[in-house]
């Protein structure tokens, strides 16, 4: 089958990845790229996993009590956006107060629906301008597990083995009767890094 110049670089065009030789041309399917979205880090004081993407903005961290997250000693993590192939947990959300990455749930399950925002004059988590995340789960492999939801103040939060007795969870300070640090209210999910 001979093309004519025109013709070939059409079907360049719409194809994507193409080898041309001679006046054959051979034809390949790029294979689906995922949208994932780097420049998410660990906080080491509040243990929850914020974007650090935006120039010096660190949100906010419950811990440090109105000072911003920090990103030392942490990774770069790489996030799915919902529409992702493969299986994991939708329905996280970016704050665009505190920074965090938390999951919207509903009131059902005791909470309140928007968990608790560590940035000042908010007392809930806000999904404006925020992407629907997924979130693998530990037994797909492949990335750091350990990381788990706070059924207290909705955030994801990363299971280090020192959080035990420390201020590190938004509802203790806005919420009578929760406790000081993140409580493990979900399954085992992993993050990659890039």
């Amino acid at each position: 089958m001979n093309l004519s110049r025109r013709d070939s670089l059409r079907a360049l065009g719409r194809v994507g990845l193409a080898v041309a030789t001679g006046s054959i041309v051979a034809v390949a399917m790029e294979s689906p790229a995922l949208a994932t979205q780097s420049g998410w880090r660990w906080c080491r004081n509040c243990k929850g996993l914020w974007f650090a993407n935006l120039a010096a903005d660190g949100g906010c961290c419950p811990r440090r009590r109105g000072l911003p997250h920090t990103s030392q000693g942490s990774g770069n993590y790489q996030l799915l956006f919902s529409s992702d192939p493969g299986s994991g947990q939708t329905g996280w959300r970016w704050c665009s107060s505190c920074k965090g990455l938390w999951y919207k749930t509903s009131v059902s399950d005791g909470g309140i629906e928007g968990g608790y925002c560590a940035s000042s004059g908010l007392l809930q988590h806000t999904s404006q301008g925020s992407g629907n995340y997924k979130i693998e789960l530990a037994s797909a492999g492949g990335g750091q597990s350990n990381w788990r939801f706070c059924f207290q103040c909705r955030g994801l939060w990363f299971n280090d083995g020192s959080v035990v007795g420390e201020a590190t969870c938004q509802a203790y300070f806005d919420n009578p009767g929760s406790t000081a640090s993140h409580q493990i209210g979900s399954n085992n999910f992993q993050l990659r890094h890039v």
